[in-house]
């Protein structure tokens, strides 16, 4: 019994000491797990701007390769392709995976993918018509803190503005474009013909001379399928014939007289065989592959199609094509054509977006802007290339073609602006099938688009 009994008092004894040291232990590893997580936020805080919140890059080794996947229009695709090597070169850490696609698609998949909020694409091609779009639904990340003021100062403007909304930059232009007017100087000047036309009525008067002499079929060849090409020429006719697609609010405004005027030149000119008829079911790339031929005298495109011309395994018109100013639709304009830049941007869902901008500032530096303008024909983003003289030698068509930069105009930029312009290719179409004269297009047009800004509140 008192075996039992000191058994029993050691037991407890020695129970309660046990208890006691664990909960000490308890205690201190207690202790030191609040003492690591209060560390650990510290630091977390020091670095308040995260890389990720500003943007950037999840945190890890800087030796990790990473890879940033780009999606591309096809215009210029070829080169940017190419210099690839060349930025992994300067940047081993960063891969490139490059995709593009035509541009009639590039809207519709960057969209899509943007709008299920996964990161498929780090930087995406943005044309300046989506800029509002893309701004006001999230898709890209404004870039101020990154735009330098040597940008400011010497990028061209209008092409810097592009991928600008409400004082916020959100991108870099790619190259400076507009809708140049080509003209094969070989067929003109077998026709005895010294000089490319200065109005639509000089063309019409040169194209009969050709035909007259069986040099020609038709004497312009244009990209009027109904995409959004269509509405590129149609701004610069409506323009041309003193036109506009808006009002002096930015409102938009398509049955006015002048623009009916460039409709009806359109319709007209289809009717008398000025134009060729299958340029209603041509877009620009296809456009090009008929001007190449040799055959047509006249064409409008963008600056790319330089360089296509004078590739002879594309074009049978290689030293042939010269630049002219746009033909004029009336006395008080001397010329008028349409912008359409395009530039990269981040997207919002990137996880590597400080790499993706080293991507996009290589792109836009001058060297390879320089490159991309010998060896693609685009014109440069930068004002100072423009009196370079190697490029001045390279480029022959560079003193015609900024020439026409300062009569460039925009199309309109409306937060809804995809809505507008197909309401507007529907009633264009309508016009160059007969389906409805000029007048009734345009009012049937505006009447939709009244509707679709109804739907939006009244907002543009």
């Amino acid at each position: 019994m008192i075996g039992i009994v000191a058994y029993n008092t050691y037991y407890k004894t020695y129970n309660k000491f046990e208890r006691r040291t664990i909960m000490k232990r308890h205690k201190g590893l207690v202790l030191f797990v609040v003492v690591l997580l209060a560390v650990s936020a510290l630091l977390a805080g020091c670095g308040g701007n995260s890389a990720k919140n500003q943007g950037g890059s999840d945190a890890k080794n800087e030796s990790q390769p990473v890879t940033i996947n780009v999606l591309s229009s096809d215009d210029f695709a070829g080169f940017r392709k190419s210099v690839i090597p060349e930025f992994e070169a300067k940047y081993p850490n960063i891969k490139v995976n490059f995709m593009s696609v035509g541009y009639d698609s590039l809207h519709q998949k960057e969209v899509t993918a943007l709008e299920s909020g996964g990161d498929t694409y780090d930087v995406i091609d943005v044309d300046c018509i989506w800029t509002p779009e893309y701004v006001t639904k999230g898709y890209i990340i404004p870039v101020n803190d990154r735009i330098t003021q040597e940008m400011k100062d010497d990028i061209v403007p209008a092409a810097l503005d592009i991928l600008k909304y409400k004082d916020n930059y959100y991108g870099l232009p790619m190259f400076n474009d507009v809708l140049f007017f080509y003209y094969n100087e070989d067929l003109l000047k077998q026709a005895g013909i010294n000089e490319p036309p200065k109005t639509w009525d000089e063309l019409i008067q040169q194209t009969n001379l050709m035909k007259q002499k069986g040099l020609i079929d038709y004497g312009m060849v244009w990209g009027w399928a109904q995409a959004e090409g269509l509405i590129c020429y149609y701004t610069a006719l409506a323009h041309s014939f003193g036109g506009d697609l808006v009002d002096s609010s930015g409102k938009p405004a398509v049955n006015t007289p002048q623009n009916v005027k460039a409709l009806q030149f359109m319709v007209d000119s289809i009717a008398n065989k000025v134009v060729d008829p299958a340029s209603i079911t041509y877009d620009d790339r296809q456009m090009l592959n008929v001007f190449s031929q040799g055959r047509v005298p006249f064409g409008m495109n963008w600056s790319f199609a330089w360089s296509v011309f004078n590739d002879s395994n594309q074009s049978k018109v290689v030293n042939k094509i010269k630049v002219g100013l746009a033909p004029a639709g009336t006395p008080e304009v001397k010329s008028a054509t349409c912008a359409g830049s395009m530039g990269l941007a981040v997207t919002s869902t990137s996880k590597h977006a400080d790499e993706a901008w080293k991507f996009i500032e290589f792109l836009a530096g001058k060297d390879i802007q320089k490159k991309q303008a010998i060896t693609a024909g685009a014109l440069p983003i930068w004002k100072s290339l423009y009196e370079d003289k190697e490029l001045q030698e390279q480029h022959p068509a560079l003193k015609e073609m900024s020439a026409q930069l300062d009569t460039a105009y925009n199309r309109p930029s409306i937060v809804w602006y995809n809505e507008f312009s197909n309401a507007l290719q529907v009633e264009i179409q309508n016009a160059l099938n007969k389906s409805k004269t000029p007048q009734q297009a345009l009012d049937d047009a505006q009447k939709k688009i009244d509707e679709i800004m109804n739907n939006y509140g009244g907002k543009y």
